[in-house]
């Protein structure tokens, strides 16, 4: 077990998966502005 936590794998995935969430948290767009627009209004036909 302790060997399994040596290994630089672990410390790679571990570190990946930090700088992942780091990222995710940081580059999230502001919320005064959307990402995507609002639909444009679909006409009814009947």
């Amino acid at each position: 077990m302790l060997k399994s936590f040596k290994s630089s794998f672990v410390w790679q995935f571990a570190g990946g998966f930090v700088l992942g969430a780091i990222g995710l948290f940081a580059l999230q767009p502001g919320d005064s502005h959307s990402a995507y627009p609002a639909p444009a209004p679909v006409a009814e036909t009947r």
